[in-house]
């Protein structure tokens, strides 16, 4: 048992995640939980830990500024210092861990993306590290389980009384946890958690009892878990509306919710005069109470001249995130005698879930012709009407 201190806490915080199991393009911490994202509750609830000197927040190269706009729409009461992280998880909690005051004598980790982790939580496994030296939160683990060998036959049971499941915040006497990381860094030592590199060197590590509450989010059914756990409703559903519509032309290239299609004729237009995303855009737009794609995409601006409608769609998408956004399900219809569409389709929705990131089956593209009626009937054109429905998460 080490001696016990005033504490002076410095709290590094892990935010260099990506989204790759969530499915998500970008960094999953910056995806919306209501009101705040799940880095700013994260940040919301270390602000408060008794005893905080600063907050040392590692993210990955180019997300700086973005986080930092995170932080700037918080109140904190606590100063929040950005650093670039490294290759592992270790070498980002050395990077924070260089940066720590001088008169820090307490420095928790913890991962960014729980954001579920009480300021209680944290207050007890500081209290325990100044105790103990190390702490970590843990909870039993309720289920089974079983050790094997690599072709999974089962070697023993082991006692369930005695495992538990890890979870952050972890705490350290910045002396010992320095001296770890230093001892882990020489014999090139990778551990699973910060705690592993204080067991390395021999010394006690304290469980603290932490909270099944207490996720990761990795997946996107724990985005649905934690909504639960803040009682927060996605109540606020909006809906919108697009149409396009365009000539055909011969010689024209004709690409189709950014598929590419071998075909005669094709959309004529000032970009790639993609039809079905163009009626898209405008839907999503239309449900975020926004101008439509010509305001933000002018015809007469050369900057969009031939542009991949894909990459304007990645704009329209992002000015709905920045008002707290997300496209839940789209409806799309193409009308044209040609070309033949259900081929693509598949490939269409793969596209348009790479840069919406939701679920296929909450898209729908279909295809019809006009019964040779009309402009559209004598394929002089081909129309896109799409429905978009869009919700608003609040606490």
């Amino acid at each position: 048992m080490e001696d016990k201190m005033d504490k002076v806490i410095s709290c590094i915080v892990l935010a260099a995640g990506a989204g790759r199991r969530m499915g998500y393009k970008e960094n999953k911490i910056f995806i919306p939980l209501g009101r705040f994202s799940i880095i700013q509750r994260t940040l919301q609830n270390v602000a408060n830990i008794e005893g905080l000197k600063e907050i040392i927040l590692v993210v990955a190269e180019g997300e700086q500024e973005y986080m930092t706009k995170h932080i700037q729409e918080l109140d904190l009461s606590v100063p929040v210092h950005i650093v670039l992280g490294g290759k592992e998880r270790q070498d980002s909690v050395a990077c924070g861990l260089k940066t720590v005051s001088e008169e820090t004598n307490i420095v928790l980790v913890h991962d960014g993306a729980r954001p579920l982790a009480s300021t209680e939580m944290f207050n007890n496994v500081a209290d325990s590290a100044n105790t103990y030296g190390a702490a970590t939160v843990g909870v039993p683990a309720t289920d089974t389980i079983k050790r094997v060998d690599t072709d999974h036959n089962v070697l023993e049971t082991l006692q369930r009384s005695e495992l538990y499941q890890i979870q952050t915040p972890q705490g350290f006497q910045k002396e010992l946890f320095v001296e770890a990381h230093q001892a882990a860094y020489e014999t090139k030592y990778l551990g699973t958690d910060d705690v592993s590199l204080v067991e390395y060197v021999g010394k006690p590590v304290h469980i603290v009892e932490g909270d099944y509450c207490n996720i990761k989010v990795t997946t996107p059914n724990d985005i649905a878990v934690a909504k639960r756990y803040l009682e927060i409703e996605d109540t606020r559903m909006r809906v919108g509306f697009g149409y396009d519509i365009h000539q055909l032309k011969a010689g024209r290239p004709c690409i189709l919710g950014g598929v590419h299609i071998e075909s005669e004729l094709g959309p004529d237009g000032h970009s790639d005069a993609d039809v079905l995303i163009h009626a898209l855009m405008d839907a999503m737009l239309g449900a975020a109470g926004l101008r439509d794609i010509g305001y933000y995409f002018p015809p007469e601006d050369d900057q969009y001249k031939g542009i991949s409608s894909m990459l304007l769609l990645e704009k329209v998408n992002s000015l709905l995130k920045e008002r707290g956004l997300q496209a839940y399900n789209i409806d799309i219809m193409v009308i044209s005698e040609t070309p033949k569409l259900k081929p693509h389709i598949d490939t269409m929705k793969a596209n348009l879930q790479s840069v919406l990131e939701i679920p296929l089956e909450r898209i729908s593209i279909k295809a019809t012709t006009n019964e040779m009626l009309g402009a559209i009937g004598r394929r002089e054109g081909i129309a896109a009407q799409a429905v978009v429905s869009v919700y608003e998460g609040e606490v």
